[in-house]
């Protein structure tokens, strides 16, 4: 299973409870690329590190293939990394723009990497690289922007074992249209 979003949607608390719910192993993708080294450079003016995504796939792989237990990966990054065949479901954890923002201020995140995120979260940018990765009926969205981590997972749990019912889809354009705010967010 991947759980993904875009960064301050919950995607560490959320995985590691599922993950215990579940029985499951915890991955969080961005501690196993740095542990074991998996990536090809350093962007400095992002302050990141450049995945090495042949690397990291194959790495992985061989991590999943060594648990007979279920596994829980955290990450923002979906571009191939989880091999299709070993994917049960995608959870994108999807957060309203403005309780997104304030997380990550929370968080003293810089003001240029809030806008940047809080605009992907707007465009869909985490839902649409898992769609294009695995296909719809893998994919289930899910808000995290008000419920408490405890009734996330029932829910998710719920929704993994196909008893909950309809798709939820969000449009963050349309939401924040409607509440005046979207000037705020499109401006650079």
């Amino acid at each position: 299973m991947v759980v993904t979003g875009t960064p301050g949607t919950g995607k560490t608390t959320l995985s590691k409870a599922l993950a215990k719910a579940l029985g499951a192993h915890y991955i969080n993708l961005t501690q196993f690329i740095s542990e074991r080294k998996l990536y090809s450079n350093i962007d400095r003016k992002r302050r990141t590190k450049i995945v090495d995504m042949a690397r990291t796939r194959s790495s992985l792989t061989s991590e999943l293939g060594r648990t007979k237990r279920p596994v829980v990966v955290d990450t923002h990054i979906i571009d191939g990394i989880v091999p299709r065949r070993r994917v049960r479901r995608v959870i994108v954890l999807r957060c309203h723009p403005k309780v997104l923002e304030a997380r990550l201020r929370a968080k003293k995140w810089k003001a240029n990497k809030i806008h940047e995120n809080v605009l992907a979260e707007i465009v869909d940018s985490c839902l649409t690289a898992a769609v294009k990765e695995y296909r719809w009926r893998k994919v289930i969205q899910f808000d995290t922007s008000r419920l408490s981590v405890r009734r996330s997972v029932g829910i998710i749990r719920r929704s993994i074992a196909g008893t909950l019912g309809r798709r939820v889809n969000f449009d963050w354009i349309a939401s924040l249209e409607k509440e005046g705010l979207l000037d705020r967010y499109l401006r650079p």
